[in-house]
């Protein structure tokens, strides 16, 4: 073999070894690092993942039942339980500015002397307390249900008896004015004298 043929397999040699070399190093090297012509592309960095998708917004609350607070009770409104109720002061000087009618369960004279203002006598321990109940239904024209007031001189029994006898006749919302004309008096409120309301 001449000499030039011995250089040029040596050559070949050579450039056979290196391309053997860039082979295995392309196949070890790092996916950025690797050669396309080779037939393997660079891969694309993966890309970070996407935020994950976000939770659907909260639907909106149904609207339910409207609340309110709730309202004092009416001390006028008739119990289902009770026909019969004591009642404040405050309450009587309510009732009067309702125009609610009032009963005087005192005697005449007392009455007489001085009562709340358009009451209506009805002396429970009298003979004819019966007949006055009577001209007070005549005239004032009371539902059943519809508040009375009842009142004594105060912490008497007499109003209680009267608003017994009421309910007897089937009267369902009868306010007993517990402190009764004393208390009446003693804040001023408008009273009459005589024997008319």
């Amino acid at each position: 073999m001449s000499r030039l043929a011995h250089h040029l397999a040596r050559a070949l040699a050579f450039l056979a070894a290196a391309v053997l070399l860039g082979v295995a190093a392309n196949h070890f090297a790092a996916p950025s690092r690797k050669l396309a012509w080779l037939g393997r592309t660079p891969t694309e960095p993966a890309a970070p993942p996407a935020d994950p998708p976000a939770d659907p917004p909260a639907p909106e609350p149904a609207p339910g039942p409207v609340r309110t607070a709730p309202r004092a009770a009416d001390p006028f409104h008739p119990s289902s339980t009770q026909a019969v109720r004591e009642i404040s002061s405050e309450v009587a000087w309510s009732a009067f500015g309702r125009r609610i009618p009032f009963l005087d369960a005192r005697r005449t004279s007392d009455f007489e002397e001085g009562h709340v203002a358009g009451a209506w006598s009805a002396p429970v321990w009298e003979s004819d307390c019966d007949r006055r109940i009577t001209e007070f239904e005549a005239r004032a024209n009371p539902g059943m249900k519809d508040p009375v007031v009842i009142y004594c001189t105060g912490g008497c029994e007499d109003s209680k008896l009267l608003a017994a006898k009421l309910q007897g006749l089937g009267y369902r919302n009868l306010l007993v004015y517990t402190d009764g004309f004393p208390d009446w008096t003693a804040k001023a409120r408008p009273v009459a004298k005589g024997p008319r309301p």
